[in-house]
């Protein structure tokens, strides 16, 4: 949580020196003349930010369980395969699930730690090319034989498909772009809190704090949400865990 503190702590300590400027340089009389317009423009300035930044946070959320689904689907896809490999030839079989635990293996020890740093391993994407091919020169002899390749090729597609997805996600990033659109709407917004005027002065400087600090969640949330291989709440590679556990024991 260290950057999700970090945050917040930045931009509650602006808001504040931001306030306590105000006070010393706009009279209150000033601010009170203006109330009704200040309250009509952050009605509309704050509704336009607040929905922004929820939209990007509930799709970043979105993204993230997608993808935690997908990686699941993947080590699925992995123990299939292996599971389907049974029905082979000695030779063929021992083949295929050796290559399924070294790749379950790499996945754990070698890729994960890579992703943190936007990364995927060049082994294991030479351990599913070898894995691909495996399945797809499979010479079947009975009809058992080729319903077990076609339903290997299936799981061999999905394990693809699901892996080229989470490298995508492991190196995709918000623009820069759109972090200055959040900055700057940050800014407004809290900037506008410094022009109500309150006789209670503390109570003023605590709803600028609050507004601060859920300014400082959203943008955190947005953040962690938007690596879900390297941030702090990064997914962790338990299912292939699982599987070494459960299905590669023997390897």
């Amino acid at each position: 949580m260290s950057l999700a503190i970090l945050i917040i702590t930045a931009i509650i300590v602006l808001a504040v020196i931001g306030q306590v400027f105000t006070r010393r340089v706009v009279q209150t009389d000033h601010l009170e003349l203006s109330q009704g317009m200040v309250e009509a423009m952050l009605g509309v300035v704050g509704t336009l930010f607040s929905l922004l930044l929820g939209l990007l946070v509930a799709n970043a959320i979105e993204s993230y369980h997608e993808i935690k689904l997908q990686v699941s689907e993947e080590a699925n896809s992995l123990a299939n395969i292996y599971r389907l490999s049974e029905g082979l030839a000695s030779e063929d079989r021992i083949k295929i699930r050796e290559n399924c635990a070294v790749y379950n293996r790499k996945v754990i020890n070698d890729e994960w730690p890579k992703m943190a740093n936007m990364e995927m391993s060049q082994d294991c994407w030479d351990l599913y090319g070898k894995i691909w091919s495996d399945c797809v020169l499979l010479k079947p002899e009975t009809e058992q034989a080729s319903n077990i390749q076609s339903s290997l090729l299936d799981s061999a597609k999905n394990l693809g498909e699901t892996r080229r997805a989470r490298s995508i996600t492991c190196k995709a990033k918000l623009s820069p772009i759109l972090w200055a659109a959040i900055f700057f709407g940050s800014i407004i917004t809290i900037v506008f809190t410094y022009f109500f005027t309150s006789k209670i002065g503390r109570l003023h400087t605590l709803l600028t704090v609050l507004i601060a600090i859920s300014l400082g969640l959203n943008i955190w949330l947005l953040a962690a949400y938007s690596l879900p291989f390297s941030s702090e709440l990064k997914i962790q590679p338990e299912i292939f865990e699982i599987l070494e556990q459960q299905v590669f024991k023997a390897h």
